[in-house]
């Protein structure tokens, strides 16, 4: 079976470090795994109040077509207990008509992935000029440095910048054991700018089969002056280039964001990268979900009622 990475045990790990207790869904015959996906229990606030739901992240592991259909049936079956159950498949391997067979929601969400398989000279030519090609030129004139977090001294000092991100702009941070978990894992990478041998930037990417996913990044106001992030997002593409991943995720792309709001400013930051948005679809295990995504675009800000703790 081809593992993923949010199906590995590595990731099971560091999720309950962060406190989410996993639930490992499979099918056994004769004591053999033939199909597993791993979910966690979440707690949402929605306009409707708090309400429970079953998440899994990536796509589930199956020996076969039969073996997959079986193990969505049986997820959603789980999910009977919840509010609604949710799956999101990773990117490169969605199996939209699986989910449709098994009966789930189909939602609509977008990333943007950058194809690795140009030449390096094509990915610097790709980037926008008057921004991530300039952001990349001034920070190397600023004597940036792209490095591995090597340590934990390293790791702790990034988790407190990760930290200020977190408040600042209104979302829950993972814990430093998750970050730590990771860090000391073969499924993740942390990597750092530095200013003069100090941190002023930094990013953690999962190595999944064929592609890298930027999970989390995080800068000081002195980062953002000096052009950390883009000399950070462009370094980040090139070692995952030289590690032979065909593409890079750069972790999400909100089609319905306005003016005005956060996540569109981040939208139009790696936009400057040029890569393809695609669709990332959520399938849903009934019709609660669509319904509160469908309010949320024409209502944004039932948006801000939508959290997960």
């Amino acid at each position: 079976m081809k593992e993923n990475v949010y199906q590995s045990k590595e990731w099971q790990e560091a999720t309950e470090k962060n406190g989410k207790k996993i639930f490992v869904i499979k099918i056994e015959e004769n004591d053999e795994i033939k199909a597993q996906v791993n979910a966690i229990e979440q707690e949402i606030l929605t306009p409707l109040g708090k309400k429970k739901i079953l998440f899994a992240e990536g796509t589930p592991i199956f020996e076969n077509k039969e073996y997959g259909l079986q193990i969505l049936k049986k997820f959603k079956l789980e999910s009977r207990k919840y509010f609604y159950g949710l799956i999101r498949p990773s990117v490169l391997d969605q199996e939209p008509v699986l989910f449709s067979n098994a009966g789930y929601k189909q939602v609509t969400d977008s990333t943007i992935l950058i194809d690795l398989q140009k030449t390096e000279d094509e990915l610097w030519q790709n980037l926008e000029k008057k921004s991530a090609r300039w952001g990349v030129k001034t920070a190397e004139k600023n004597n940036l440095q792209f490095a591995d977090i090597k340590n934990n001294e390293e790791l702790q000092y990034f988790y407190n910048i990760y930290l200020k991100t977190a408040k600042d702009g209104g979302f829950k941070a993972r814990s430093y054991d998750f970050l730590l978990c990771l860090h000391n894992s073969k499924i993740a990478k942390f990597f750092c700018i530095k200013s003069k041998n100090k941190i002023i930037a930094g990013a953690a990417i999962l190595l999944d089969n064929e592609y890298n996913i930027l999970s989390l990044t995080s800068a000081t106001e002195e980062g953002y002056k000096m052009q950390a992030m883009p000399f950070l997002y462009w370094n980040l593409i090139l070692y995952s280039k030289k590690s032979g991943k065909k593409y890079f995720d750069l972790g999400g792309y909100d089609k319905n964001a306005k003016p005005g709001d956060k996540i569109y400013n981040i939208n139009k930051f790696k936009e400057n990268f040029n890569g393809e948005i695609v669709e990332q679809t959520h399938f849903a295990t009934n019709w609660k979900y669509p319904f509160i995504r469908r309010l949320m675009t024409k209502m944004r800000f039932i948006k801000h009622f939508y959290t997960k703790k």
